[in-house]
């Protein structure tokens, strides 16, 4: 095959994905001083930053075509917290246009909850955190939920407890990373003293994560912070965080050794509050390549309060866990660890720990409070993905009974020597609580929503809350002729659809499921909508057909690829629907509707380029990076296709795959290419969404050409800093439409001068956009609060 590759012209510094990666995580990887094993740490203070806002044209438009977070990659300077929160400015004062956002569902579902709180002083009512959702509360024990937290807020939430005084206290970004999707990072602590009906920022806004929340017993005034960290970029705030001063001041207590490690655990001995349990976790990922562990992992403990730490490193003999012996010393072999304590008993302490990519490292109990450690049965169930659990919780009327977080909860009676499977409520598992009303009530918190049990947690005996519209949808189709019948696909919860092969449907906010796994792309066919598509993670994709009361499933066939990204696209021909595309590090295409496959572009790498070496990931994640992930076909010529992949390439065929002409370097940015929309009427007319998030990069990156790729121009303009996840475009108003971060946004004929689209859409990721077929509602699929549906701006 012949390659026509134009001569590149780089707006940026010509120096390549691989450098641009490397100058992304420099400021990740500096060391600072080095834990010693058991000495005391003093407390540190923390510092702040300040921003000098870049000037702006007439329409509120950066200065620069370019978004101004592109600095860091022109100036040399990271992205700041500052600039961020300038973002966040610049999102809400772009007002919203006529209309407001209503929710459609699913609310059978649920998502993934992070936290919970019991309020001991109202019977059946609790709290809890939804990744992406914000706090939402229940009186009726979990059955349903209401939201506690304001739309405008960011709503992802990853720690929550209740003080003894009643008060909330909420922790915003979440510390569990990604495997194949993404996390979200947030704005610092907020506390409500009313019950979640306001909400009062409380500092860290600098954390980006907060993994763990406790609150002294007797005082409820002295709150400690597990601040996480951004995985990706800079974050001036990690490690644990005391607040003093009365509730005014957060002190750094125990500092990390270094820019990739934060706070991720707490315990608080509930007899005597002066002595705190904490872990550190050195961890950090870029586009490709996950290193969730390091040195600056470990267990601490401090006895006076959080004054001085010492490092708890002390474990008589070895895990059968432990590849390489080195238990809970510094070693970069090192992951996650949980901590807690037997609230009848403090002086047993469990901890449970992990590996950089995931494996168990070790189960261990201390009879001694935590002076040493023995190592004890195996918690885990070997699944492979300790960074996502870190999590044990101790009855609090046995210490011998206590759960383990893991893909199925884990149960323990007698004190961690053997386990077993609690089983009955959906997979991964992020939190349980124990209600002091209700003997025997302990609520669950988990990816599928939360579960309560009133058997102590006894395997079957898990219920399942029924209105939780909490979901975090990946993709999300629409049926052409129908706007009525939609799927998605959503984390942990497979596809899911509103109708049934026998039923049209009658409540579009109760959906059923047709397709396991992380739910990724959804398609239904434009000419017969008794046809759809749904995929899992890695590529794994059926086509579904209703006929006469039944639904035939049919497996996509052999497929080309060596590397398959977690989100691999499925696309249809959009002039003719028998044709399927599917993109892994070669494009794939099938004329009889995934039955079988032709690869249709060059082998290997020719159009991902390689993995480097820096984004090459050895662990359970690795074959995921270096991939297609964006596909448009044309629909006023078959044979010309565009296709973008996760390394920043650009690529046209016009001959169904004979020749290739590669963007690449045309002035356009080397980053995750996230959509490709072709105009409808003339081939030539192209917008390309990039993402530069998994590289702490928050830019907001709209590119258009006119004239099939020769040129190119930014039309960001005055969108806020933000990655771009997909366009939606409106050929006949000549309107196109951008989901992001900070929710959707609409610009019509070009002038790059961006609206929000409608009020009342909660500030939560938006991943997908579609128009429906008659053109007069646009659907979002939000990551973490279900599906929203508005009518179109009529012009």
């Amino acid at each position: 095959m012949r390659r026509k590759v134009p001569m590149r012209r780089h707006a940026l510094p010509a120096i390549g994905a691989a450098g641009l990666l490397a100058f992304a995580v420099s400021a990740l990887t500096f060391q600072g001083p080095a834990f010693s094993g058991q000495a005391a740490l003093s407390a540190g203070s923390q510092t702040s930053a300040s921003l000098q806002i870049p000037g702006e044209e007439e329409d509120g438009g950066p200065t620069q075509p370019a978004d101004y977070l592109t600095q860091k990659f022109t100036s040399g300077q990271d992205v700041t917290p500052a600039q961020i929160k300038q973002a966040v400015q610049r999102s809400k004062a772009l007002k919203p246009g006529s209309g407001t956002w209503d929710l459609l569902g699913p609310s059978n579902i649920g998502g993934r909850v992070t936290d919970l709180a019991v309020d001991p002083a109202h019977p059946d009512t609790l709290y809890v955190a939804a990744s992406g959702g914000g706090v939402w509360k229940s009186t009726d024990a979990g059955d349903t939920f209401e939201p506690a937290w304001p739309n405008d807020n960011t709503q992802t939430v990853g720690a929550l407890t209740m003080g003894p005084d009643g008060t909330l206290w909420a922790g915003t970004g979440e510390a569990n990373p990604s495997g194949g999707g993404l996390t979200y990072f947030g704005d610092g602590v907020y506390k409500s003293t009313d019950g979640g009906r306001h909400w009062q920022q409380w500092g860290l806004t600098d954390s980006a994560a907060i993994g763990k929340i406790v609150v002294d017993p007797t005082d409820p005034q002295t709150v400690f912070v597990a601040a996480a960290g951004n995985l990706s970029g800079s974050a001036s705030e990690r490690g644990i965080y005391r607040l003093t001063n009365r509730g005014k001041d957060w002190k750094l207590v125990l500092p990390t050794p270094n820019a990739t490690t934060g706070g991720v655990d707490l315990a608080i001995d509930p007899t005597n509050p002066k002595r705190i349990f904490a872990t550190l976790w050195d961890h950090q990922r870029n586009s490709g390549r996950r290193l969730y562990g390091g040195v600056g992992s470990g267990l601490f403990r401090s006895d006076d309060g959080g004054e001085t730490w010492k490092r708890l490193e002390n474990v008589t003999g070895r895990h059968a866990s432990d590849a390489t012996g080195t238990g809970l010393t510094s070693d970069a072999s090192l992951g996650r660890i949980g901590v807690a304590i037997a609230p009848t008993d403090p002086n047993r302490v469990y901890v449970i720990s992990g590996n950089t990519y995931g494996a168990d490292k070790g189960f261990y109990v201390s009879d001694d409070g935590g002076d040493s450690f023995a190592p004890s049965g195996r918690a885990g169930a070997s699944s492979g993905y300790e960074w996502w659990f870190g999590r044990l919780w101790v009855d609090p009327k046995d210490k011998n009974h206590l759960f383990n977080a893991d893909v199925n909860l884990r149960e323990s009676k007698d004190g961690g020597a053997t386990w077993a499977t609690s089983s009955g409520p959906h997979s991964d598992q992020h939190m349980v609580q124990w209600d002091p009303n209700v003997p025997s009530r302990v609520y669950l918190g988990n990816d599928g929503g939360v579960y309560r049990s009133d058997t102590d947690g006894a395997t079957r005996s898990w219920i399942h809350g029924t209105y939780q519209p909490f979901n975090q949808s990946y993709h999300l189709a629409v049926a052409s002729d129908d706007p009525t019948r939609l799927a998605s696909g959503l984390q942990d919860n497979g596809s899911h659809r509103t109708w049934t092969a026998t039923a049209a449907p009658s409540d579009l906010m109760q959906w059923n499921s047709y397709g396991g796994g992380d739910g990724h792309y959804v398609v239904i066919d434009p000419s017969d909508h008794n046809i759809y598509y749904e995929c899992s993670q890695g590529g794994s994709c059926t086509r579904h057909e209703d006929a006469n009361g039944t639904t035939r499933n049919i497996r996509f066939g052999t497929r080309h690829s060596s590397r398959i990204t977690t989100d691999a696209p499925v696309v249809l021909d959009p002039s003719n629907p028998s044709v399927v595309y599917f993109g892994g590090n070669v494009l794939d295409r099938s004329t009889d509707r995934g039955t079988t496959f032709t690869q249709i572009s060059p082998p290997g790498d020719f159009l991902t380029g390689p993995v480097p070496a820096e984004q090459d990931d050895p662990g359970s994640y690795g074959g995921m990076y270096s991939t297609i992930t964006a596909i448009s076909p044309a629909k006023t010529d078959g044979n010309t296709i565009y296709v973008g992949t996760d390394t920043g390439r650009l690529w046209k065929t016009t001959d169904l795959g004979a020749t290739w002409t590669e963007f690449t370097g045309k002035g356009l940015p080397v980053r995750w290419v996230n959509s490709i929309v072709v105009d409808p009427s003339n081939a030539d007319h192209v917008y390309v969404a990039y993402s530069g998030y998994r590289e702490g990069d928050n830019a907001a990156n709209i590119w258009e050409t006119t004239d099939g790729g020769n040129s190119w121009k930014n039309i960001s303009g005055n969108l806020p800093n933000a990655p771009v996840e997909m366009l939606a475009y409106d050929q006949p108003s000549d309107q196109l439409y951008a989901a992001t971060d900070f929710g959707v946004f609409y610009d019509k004929n070009g002038k790059k001068n961006w609206k929000r689209l409608g009020a009342g859409l909660p500030n939560t990721p938006v991943l997908d956009i579609t128009i429906t077929g008659d053109r007069k509602t646009l659907y979002a699929a939000t990551f973490g609060r279900s599906v929203w549906k508005i009518a179109l701006p009529q012009q």
